[in-house]
């Protein structure tokens, strides 16, 4: 695990900032300096980024390095909630269903994720989304 991180969890912050650009791999490669073969690596798992490389990518997609370790634990607990839940043995036939149904719900939470994460907090004048509902807790309150 390079930085104590799991190999795969880079896998999940790589494909997350790219989506997050709305960039393929070609213009993150490009963005990052890296080629795009590179980044299919690292994106289907069959290598881990180098620490160096890992922060030529986040440094290319703009995200400060907070950000990044609260992007790590995010993608830590929905591994553990994962893991913790019974998921039920799936027919042949149903893999790719659930596969898809998987990919769908982790990209509205990465979405959803990120819109919080990204979210301008310099003016003081703005209300974030839970502010406005009236959701917001006083653990919220202390972040911005």
């Amino acid at each position: 695990m390079a930085n104590g991180k799991d190999p795969a969890d880079y896998r999940v912050a790589i494909i997350f900032l790219r989506a997050v650009r709305g960039w393929d791999q070609g213009g993150l490669a490009a963005a990052a300096g890296v080629s795009a073969s590179l980044i299919s690596r690292y994106e289907s798992g069959e290598a881990p980024p180098t620490p160096k490389t890992f922060e030529q990518i986040v440094a290319a997609v703009g995200v400060p390095a907070t950000t990044m370790e609260r992007l790590f634990a995010v993608i830590r607990s929905a591994r553990a909630a994962m893991h913790q839940s019974a998921w039920p043995e799936p027919a042949a036939g149903d893999v790719d269903a659930i596969a898809a149904e998987i990919s769908d719900r982790v990209f509205d939470i990465a979405r959803a994720a990120a819109s919080l994460v990204l979210e301008p907090i310099s003016d003081p004048s703005r209300k974030t989304r839970r502010q406005a509902d009236g959701t917001a807790k006083p653990a919220d309150e202390a972040l911005i």
